[in-house]
């Protein structure tokens, strides 16, 4: 059947639209594999040190992990869950200051390089890092103050340990964390999440909202690429 000509005008922006999300997408994905084949495996952030592999997230080179690192606040008797930590970046940042940080990534080199990194700092009294695919390794028993989420936003399905980093199918992932979360929570604890304007925030957004949560946004920042949001998320 042929769309009327009155259809195709409504229909031919939301075209448009998703074709254009989807090769700036894999833009943003040609360049991130090049710089992490081919940029400085030990860099500094925020004034510190963070020594990563061609496979695990380099912060150094995406705006993502300084701005959310820049916006972590936390109390001295906070209890911190980052999940997907990566370099360690977050779990880092947010141990400087809370009281216990748990630390999470489903890629094992990650896992390994994150803890060197929080040794490297210092911080192995404060922070611990375990494998695992999103609360999957945290007892149930175990309540947070925060939880940090910086999560893979390009559509895809992850073919390596790396791309888990990258890809969430249909938002499945994202769907997943907002169903869990509200077991790991304290009654007065929120999420931090970072989310970018190329991968329809507003839907992952209405996600959360079916499962229960509040949003306020807090924070956000253009590159000349994309724009960056963190949001604030609470159990309604």
């Amino acid at each position: 059947m042929f769309l009327s000509y009155s259809e195709f005008r409504i229909l031919t922006p939301v075209f448009f639209e998703d074709m254009f999300i989807k090769l700036k997408q894999s833009l943003a994905i040609w360049i991130i594999k090049k710089f992490q084949k081919h940029g400085s495996h030990k860099v500094r952030v925020l004034g510190k040190t963070y020594e990563v592999s061609e496979h695990v997230f380099n912060p150094r080179f995406y705006y993502t992990s300084e701005f959310m690192a820049r916006h972590i606040k936390v109390r001295s008797e906070d209890i911190v869950l980052d999940i997907g930590t990566g370099s360690g970046i977050q779990a880092i940042t947010a141990g400087r200051k809370a009281s216990k940080v748990i630390a999470v990534d489903i890629n094992p080199e990650a896992v390994r390089f994150a803890a060197k990194n929080v040794r490297n700092n210092g911080l192995e009294s404060i922070v611990s890092v375990m494998e695992g695919n999103l609360f999957s390794p945290i007892d149930r028993q175990y309540k947070f103050d925060v939880i940090l989420f910086t999560p893979p936003y390009m559509e895809g399905k992850p073919g390596t340990d790396f791309e888990h980093a990258l890809f969430d199918h249909d938002k499945q992932l994202a769907e997943r964390f907002f169903r869990d979360a509200k077991e790991y929570l304290k009654p007065d604890g929120y999420i931090q999440m970072l989310y970018s304007s190329i991968a329809r925030p507003q839907r992952v957004l209405e996600i959360s909202r079916q499962l229960g949560w509040n949003h306020i946004l807090t924070a956000k920042e253009k590159t000349f690429t994309e724009e960056f949001f963190i949001y604030k998320l609470t159990l309604k």
